[in-house]
């Protein structure tokens, strides 16, 4: 486990982070108190490029709509999220 400082950061962010992707713990001590350095996971990455995507805005666009119109459906689950989709 590495602690480090939010200068050492600043003067060193590819060390750091190469040390993150490669298992090492690395902690960031502050005045605000400490949070960790880890890299993200593929799916979180899917996730984000979805949420950027063009099919994501489309989709809450036709939520905000619906919801507007007084469509509101509810979702119980993950089944009824995927149905929902697939009627898009």
């Amino acid at each position: 486990m590495t602690v480090i400082t939010g200068r050492q950061f600043r003067a060193n962010q590819s060390k750091y982070i190469r040390l993150a992707h490669s298992g090492e713990r690395v902690i960031l001590s502050s005045r605000a108190g400490y949070a960790e350095l880890t890299p993200i996971s593929e799916e979180d990455k899917k996730f984000d490029d979805y949420i950027h995507s063009d099919t994501f805005r489309q989709v809450a666009d036709k939520a905000v709509k619906e919801y507007r119109e007084g469509k509101g459906i509810t979702l119980k689950c993950a089944e009824d999220v995927e149905k929902w989709f697939d009627s898009l």
